[in-house]
């Protein structure tokens, strides 16, 4: 998805109108140790055959909003709210 910058930010392997919201939950997702196995749901017929599919069927519903938002579309929304940007604040040019 991107390369890490010398500063600590990021360079992105796309544009930013090309990167959804659900694409980096996927990524941060995998990135972290699977603790959906809980062991009272394992023992549960109410937590196996009603909790855990509505689960999965907010998360499916969830992530299919989060494939509809942009970077880009964030970014629009913080500049139209009237957020400054920190990122552009510390940009330096020099050569």
């Amino acid at each position: 998805m991107g390369v890490r910058g010398p500063r600590g930010g990021y360079r992105l392997a796309r544009e930013r109108r090309r990167i959804t919201v659900g694409e980096i939950v996927r990524v941060v997702h995998n990135a972290e140790p699977d603790e959906d196995d809980d062991e009272a749901d394992l023992n549960s017929a109410l937590g196996l055959k009603v909790v855990r599919p509505l689960w999965s069927h907010l998360q499916q519903d969830i992530m299919a909003q989060l494939d509809e938002v942009t970077i880009d579309e964030l970014c629009l929304r913080a500049n139209n709210a009237g957020i400054a940007s920190e990122g552009r604040a510390k940009l330096d040019f020099s050569i």
